[in-house]
């Protein structure tokens, strides 16, 4: 589903990134960690061709999904106008934007308020509604899908992806909540300075293993 070899992102000169390789099979989950700066943000956009590599390969499935940790959303639309949109633009059935918000766990009474007038939680069910609207993307890329939701809606959102993994998709996330990572995923990739320093296998998906990776996460900074 996804394979990257040498890939780099360079700035006048400046390197951002540097000869990143890695694979996601089709039913994994692998997480990025970094600081801030770590290079994350850099090579998801150079996955993606929103950046455009200096150096290096990218094979991705076609039916890709991005959910960017800053995004900007149409804030005079509605949820479900907004992902009725989606649908339409797909080809899909409108009722897959009431599924996906229903899945989500956006309260039925904010569907048709706008998003302006949405609390931070509130509108990133939305863009967890929109990443899962309509289930036929391969690639999941998420930065910070847990930004704004509380202990108990994390936890369902990670049930979401886990079924999404489940069903097949390569799901790459990246997360400053260490613990959300290693519930979900397989392998993590460290990264500092634009570098992937290690990759360390999650076993038991406990909270020991998050414990030693942040301590892992603490020499590369």
């Amino acid at each position: 589903m996804i394979h990257i070899e040498g890939l780099g992102k360079s700035y006048g000169g400046q390197w951002a990134l540097r000869h990143a390789s890695f694979q996601i099979r089709s039913g994994e989950a692998v997480g990025l960690l970094g600081a801030n700066g770590a290079g994350k943000s850099t090579l998801i956009k150079s996955m993606l061709g929103l950046l455009k590599p200096t150096e290096g390969t990218v094979t991705l499935a076609s039916d890709a999904v991005y959910l960017p940790e800053q995004p900007q959303l149409p804030e005079t639309l509605s949820p479900l106008a907004m992902l009725r949109f989606k649908c339409r633009a797909r080809g899909w059935a409108q009722t897959q934007a009431e599924t996906a918000l229903h899945e989500a766990g956006l309260a039925q009474q904010a569907w048709n308020r706008p998003l302006r007038q949405c609390s931070k939680g509130m509108r990133q069910r939305v863009l967890i509604a929109w990443c899962l609207c309509g289930g036929h993307e391969k690639v999941m890329l998420l930065d910070e899908p847990m930004s704004g939701l509380d202990a108990l809606g994390r936890a369902e959102v990670l049930s979401l992806f886990k079924q999404r993994r489940e069903s097949g998709a390569a799901i790459m996330m990246c997360s400053h909540i260490v613990p959300d990572m290693v519930r979900l995923c397989s392998r993590i990739l460290l990264i500092s300075g634009g570098v992937i320093r290690e990759e360390v296998t999650i076993r038991e998906h406990s909270l020991s293993e998050a414990e030693i990776l942040e301590k892992k996460l603490a020499r590369w900074q």
